[in-house]
């Protein structure tokens, strides 16, 4: 019987790198990132961030899915000393190895049909400054270097009476391939009135990192 493809090992030599983002740059294992703001268990694949949040949202909608069957990565984290506008982005990543394709093919099934049920907009009313505010998703399909999802952008304003100067902009993707999937968070802040950007960029160094891992 042939072996599958990936290990957690060879996925782990794929992801995004601090060299990968650049100068100032640091990447953190993460055990519980955003436990206090808006938490998913370290080795599930997100699915629809923040929407666990929202009191206006009328679908169940998972926030993540946690695989069974499959052996993941951990949650790591490549991000600046300092976020702000002017800064590199934070990248949020793992990874789910599975013992066969099927295993894989079965799960990424799963994660698509909860992402598709995430609304395009939703709101969260409560909670810390950070997540309140107004949220805008669209998805659509990708595929680089034969691995095959999607990618889904979610852009956060807050009140003007919070934060008037910045909106977030966060791109997700999960990419699927023989027996392993792949996710990416890529967010920035961005100042009200410039243009997002995160699509093209995480785009960009996915085609890096996929590319490292054939």
């Amino acid at each position: 019987m042939t072996k599958p493809p990936y290990t957690v090992d060879s996925i782990r030599f794929g992801l995004v790198s601090p060299g990968d983002l650049g100068e100032g740059a640091t990447e953190i294992k993460d055990n519980g990132h955003s436990s206090h703001v808006v938490y998913t268990p370290p080795n599930s694949i997100p699915t629809c961030p923040y929407v666990q949040r929202s009191e206006d949202v009328e679908v169940n909608v998972e926030p993540a899915i946690e695989p069974v069957g499959g052996n993941a990565t951990g949650r790591i984290i490549v991000a600046p000393q300092l976020v702000g506008p002017s800064s590199l982005p934070v990248v949020t990543q793992g990874a789910v190895v599975f013992e066969s394709p099927s295993l894989a093919d079965s799960t990424m099934n799963t994660v698509v049909a909860e992402a598709t049920k995430c609304p395009a907009t939703f709101s969260v009313l409560g909670g810390p400054p950070s997540v309140v505010g107004e949220y805008k998703v669209g998805s659509r399909s990708i595929e680089i270097n034969g691995w095959k999802g999607y990618a889904q952008h979610l852009v956060h304003t807050s009140p003007p009476d919070v934060n008037p100067d910045t909106y977030d902009d966060l791109v997700t993707v999960v990419v699927h391939k023989e027996n392993a999937i792949v996710y990416v968070g890529y967010a920035q802040i961005k100042a009200v009135g410039k243009r997002a950007d995160s699509d093209e960029k995480v785009k960009a160094l996915m085609k890096t990192t996929l590319g490292r891992l054939g």
